[in-house]
């Protein structure tokens, strides 16, 4: 059988600890720029644990740790010819953005997780970043779950998304051409251990 055909989904995920494939996973954030456009980024380093139970997912809690000097803008592939500005550093290290001296890691614990759906749901969390932390809530859809022919073990798949105030955060920064306003969207496969 093909790996690409399309698995037969299990009734219920083994219940249990899991860890964020990192290769199938993204985090990315949008930001209304100068009320023209929803300027993407995203971030090439993080991590994430989930201990779930798809039966009860009340019991289910998420922990997921990211790198703030991995900020990637693709600024660099696309900057004029001779710029030689490194946009993706100044995010990540100016007190005004990321601080990341200071503040080397941005973070989220679930506080509770909630079923809205057959395939839907909420994740509450505490977000940690700028040194501030405040309640946080996510939009999340299971997409799938099956046995991994390639790790014989079990995945799960999640898509979730939610919005940010930077200024809650102490983010003011840029008020008259950034939106105080931040989409977040992850996408995520996580593996059993």
């Amino acid at each position: 059988a093909s790996l690409f055909a399309a698995p037969a989904l299990a009734q219920t995920a083994p219940v249990g600890d899991y860890g964020v494939d990192k290769t199938h996973a993204s985090l990315t954030w949008k930001i209304v720029h100068q009320g023209l456009s929803n300027y993407t980024a995203r971030f090439t380093s993080f991590d994430a644990t989930l201990t779930f139970n798809e039966a009860d997912v009340s019991k289910s809690k998420l922990s997921v740790t990211i790198d703030p000097k991995t900020v990637e803008t693709d600024y660099a592939k696309q900057r004029p010819a001779g710029n030689t500005t490194d946009f993706n550093k100044e995010i990540a290290d100016e007190a005004n953005f990321f601080n990341s001296g200071k503040y080397p890691k941005i973070t989220f614990v679930s506080t509770k997780i909630t079923k809205t759906g057959d395939k839907t749901g909420k994740a509450t969390g505490d977000l940690t970043f700028l040194g501030v932390t405040k309640p946080v809530t996510l939009d999340v859809t299971f997409v799938g779950g099956r046995n991994d022919p390639r790790s014989g073990k079990y995945k799960v798949g999640f898509s979730a998304s939610g919005v940010v105030k930077r200024s809650e955060f102490g983010m003011a920064f840029g008020q008259a051409f950034l939106s105080d306003d931040v989409k977040i969207q992850v996408e995520a496969e996580f593996v059993q251990k």
